[in-house]
Formats: structure tokens, sequence, C-alpha cells
């Protein structure tokens, strides 16, 4: 059926079709089509719930003047289908293995950081939460003193920003020409520290030299005590954010891989909450 979709959306002018198998809520293709190369993204069923798309269409445009994403030649923005030119030689934050790597994320993300917009359209962290909590039938997982995060977060309303949200490896390129940022499904205005611990607790990023290097290039110095503190309280959110979404998702789909995530990120939480 995807197949068929692409065909038609490539107006049958495709060469080949290639499904990548990257993607946890997407489904994404490799498309050849008048000897070019296009990625293919068409969301899995229930996405509407998740992300929303109009939010997306507003970064999308901000960041694509600003040479951040991959080119976009097509975005729907009502059913979230995308198609991207190909960068042959991108390679994920997980796929690199130069010891810059922590350095290169920290000094994308102030280049990002460094626009200085807003899109219009708030990340509102809390609202999120609540909205995963709401469509949760059979919690797994119980946060104990969630409260003291979550009143952290409500409390920090200053110096927002646009912000991807979402600083998943797969979502981190690395080229031969420039770096990459790319799939603002989860974009909004939010506080810049959310997604340099977006950055830091998805990729799980505990040892502290590359931490260290990430900083350094983030914020140009190594953040003092007070900082570190805040950087902890937004990581602990985090934590407790993206397990109520795993737990969400593996409700829809009942496929391990959440579940997985989920117990991930409790164990994280229960590991940072000792500190």
């Amino acid at each position: 059926m995807s197949e068929l979709l692409i065909r038609q959306l490539f107006n049958n002018e495709v060469t080949s079709v290639k499904f990548t198998n990257k993607g946890l809520t997407n489904q994404n293709w490799l498309v050849e089509s008048k000897d070019e190369f296009f990625m293919v993204r068409i969301p899995y069923h229930n996405s509407e719930h998740i992300v929303s798309r109009q939010h997306e269409k507003a970064a999308i445009d901000i960041v694509y003047r600003q040479s951040l994403d991959v080119e976009t030649v097509y975005f729907n923005e009502k059913t979230g289908i995308k198609i991207t030119k190909y960068v042959d030689d991108l390679l994920t934050f997980d796929e690199y293995t130069g010891k810059d790597k922590y350095y290169r994320v920290g000094r994308l993300m102030k280049k990002f950081h460094s626009l200085n917009v807003i899109s219009g359209f708030l990340f509102d962290p809390i609202q999120r939460l609540n909205q995963y909590k709401a469509q949760i039938k059979n919690k797994i997982f119980i946060f104990e003193d969630e409260d003291k995060y979550l009143h952290f977060i409500y409390n920090q309303t200053d110096n927002f920003t646009l912000c991807h949200n979402d600083w998943v490896a797969g979502n981190i390129g690395f080229a031969s020409t420039r770096d990459y940022l790319i799939d603002y499904e989860y974009a909004g205005d939010n506080h810049p520290y959310f997604d340099v611990t977006s950055f830091l607790s998805e990729n799980q990023i505990f040892d502290e030299a590359a931490r260290n290097d990430f900083y350094i290039a983030y914020f140009s110095k190594l953040p003092d005590q007070e900082i570190l503190d805040r950087l902890h309280h937004f990581e602990m959110f985090h934590h407790i954010l993206w397990c109520h979404w795993a737990m969400l998702m593996f409700e829809f789909r009942n496929e391990d891989i959440y579940r997985k995530i989920a117990q991930d990120k409790f164990n994280m939480y229960q590991q940072g909450h000792k500190k």
C-alpha cells in the first residue's frame, strides 16, 4: 500500500523504492526518481495523537531558510507525509564514530538556538505530559516524587525560543559539507535547556568527558553548578515525559520496543533521583 502511494506521489516516475527501517513513529523510504534520490516519510497510524503537523510546518519554514534541515520538496500538513532530498553521505549521530561528535552536536544546537526566533506555537511540556497521561489506560511505571520536577518545569517561563524538543540520534546528521537537524515533529517554542537535556537524555550520555565536550560547544564554557542543577531537573523531567510517551505508544502498537524505551526512561529516572 505504501509503495503504491509513493508511486502516486511521484506520478509513477519511480525507478526504485526501498524501505529503510528507520524511525519509530514513521515509515521512511528511499526513493529514486528521475536520477535523483529522496526520502519519503509516511506516518504510522495514531501519529496524530502524538505530534502537531501545523507546528512542524511552522518550524520547517523557519529552519529551511537557515540551512539546518535537509531540503523539503513536499509536505502535507493533513497526512504528515513529507518528501526530502536525500543526502548520500549523511551519518546519524549513532552511525558517526568521530571523536568530535559531541562537540558538533553542541555547535549545531547553538546555531539553532542562536536563530533566536519563535514559531508562535508553544511546546508546553506539562500539557504534553498530561495529554499522554490522559490516554494511557494501563500505567506500567509510577514515578516517585515526580511533582518536584513537574513544579520546576512549570515555573520555567523565561528565555523561550524555537526548540526541536526531540534530539534523538536519528534526528542529528553529520555530512561532509555541514551538519543537519531533521524531523521537526515535536518542534515548538520552549526553554532551550529542554533541548540541551533532550540530547543528553535521549542518547543516554553519562560520560563526563562527552558531556563536557558538548557543554563547551554549546555554552562556550563548562556550566556552573547552578546551571548543572537546572539541567538535572530538566533531564529528570525528560525521563518522566518520554516514559509516558513510550507507555502510550506501547498501548497503541503493542510493540516491545516501546516497553523497552519506557523501562529505560524509568531506570534513568530512578538512578538520577538518587543523586
